[in-house]
């Protein structure tokens, strides 16, 4: 099994204990504990991992300074890690690590967590002070592939303190150009627009001329988005069919993956048309999912002629369907029994998908009532997992 399964393991695991876990002990023993030992740390060796450790200035005659782990390598302290209460906000609790941290000037990386998420701190603004804010934090219920990455910096094989720091210092960099990056392209700046416009246009560039382009500008930014989300995704699923087909062999869903081919052999193509509607439902239902502690790490969407489709972990591995651009007759396809899905819809008209496109349907107004159909939704994803 390789990191990231191990990574997903573990959430799976957290996710069934957190609401067994009512302690800071419990905490430690259930949550973190195996979350170091996913990054390759011995926890019964204290060559490797001491509990407990001493994190003092050594200038007091009786110390008192405790951090929950230490985590060792040739002998030498490399990583501080505070655990708190699952139930804990770790907001909290930023001070009480940093006097650990700089107390002890070999360690130049410190984690605080509740066993579900995770703080990582470093001293890029001065040496052996911990800085204010994390580098880098994630969520082990929602964890995604650039968390991975940074994870596997941490392993025991692949530690390097000054290749993390120099790490954490362009991950800094990175958050700061991307909040900048959204400011602008949310709200473009005077100079912004007159950059974007003086190539296209021979007319003096005024400021009334910049209000006059100002709504161009920022529907030309959204549009060119959505184009390259698209073209990475369309780019993506080719990379990875291959894949996806070797799956599915090991899922019921194999009948959608012939129909689907059938269909992109056998009728002409049309242009395809990603709808801010079908971008929503997308939204809510990965809304409906994060909140009722569901990984989203993997879940996206496709669309298609017949219908919008949002999957997890492998575009044949879909959750729900959607067919909203088809006038007063609206509906959400599934994978359940017709007679299941209308035990769980009371209320709602229900009826056998299409040929090729599901199983049932349930006919719906309009977006209001995704919410509404939430235990269709997180039912449908489970079957997902199994």
């Amino acid at each position: 099994m390789g990191f990231k399964e191990d990574l997903q393991k573990l959430a799976v695991q957290v996710r069934e204990r957190m609401e067994y876990v009512t302690n800071e002990e419990t905490t430690k023993h259930a949550l973190v504990i195996p979350f170091i030992q996913v990054l390759g740390y011995d926890v019964f060796n204290p060559l490797e991992v001491r509990a407990e450790y001493d994190a003092d200035f050594g200038k007091r005659k009786k110390k008192g300074e405790k951090v929950d782990y230490a985590i060792f390598k040739d002998g030498k302290p490399i990583i501080f890690i505070e655990v708190k209460s699952v139930t804990e906000n770790l907001d909290n609790y930023d001070a009480q690590l940093a006097r650990y941290f700089n107390a002890v000037p070999e360690v130049k990386l410190a984690i605080l967590t509740n066993g579900v998420e995770y703080k990582f701190f470093t001293d890029l603004s001065m040496d052996n002070i911990m800085d204010d804010k994390p580098f880098f934090t994630f969520n082990i219920l929602n964890i995604k592939e650039t968390d991975i990455e940074t994870l596997q910096r941490f392993k025991k094989e692949r530690f390097d303190s000054e290749e993390l720091v120099k790490h954490a210092e362009e991950l800094v960099y990175m958050s700061a150009l991307n909040e900048k990056l959204k400011d602008l392209l949310k709200n473009p700046s005077d100079d912004f627009i007159r950059f974007l416009i003086k190539d296209i246009t021979n007319i003096r560039v005024t400021s009334n001329v910049i209000e006059r382009f100002r709504p161009l500008v920022k529907k030309a930014i959204s549009n060119a988005i959505l184009d390259m989300v698209s073209q990475s995704l369309g780019k993506s699923e080719e990379e990875g069919t291959s894949k996806d087909i070797e799956s599915a062999k090991k899922e019921s869903s194999k009948k959608d993956e012939k129909s689907e081919n059938v269909e992109d052999k056998d009728k002409p193509k049309r242009q395809i048309i990603t709808t801010e509607e079908e971008l929503k439902a997308y939204e809510l239902v990965k809304e409906i999912l994060k909140e009722n502690n569901r990984d989203i790490s993997q879940v996206n969407y496709k669309d298609t002629v017949n219908y919008f489709s949002i999957y997890n972990r492998g575009v044949v591995n879909w959750i729900v369907r959607f067919k909203l651009d088809s006038g007063n007759k609206r509906y959400m396809l599934t994978k359940l029994d017709v007679d299941e899905l209308k035990s769980l819809c009371k209320g709602y008209e229900v009826d056998e998908a299409p040929k090729g496109t599901g199983v049932s349907r349930v006919y719906i107004s309009g977006l209001e009532d995704i919410p509404k159909l939430k235990h269709v939704i997180l039912k449908c994803y489970d079957l997902t997992v199994k």
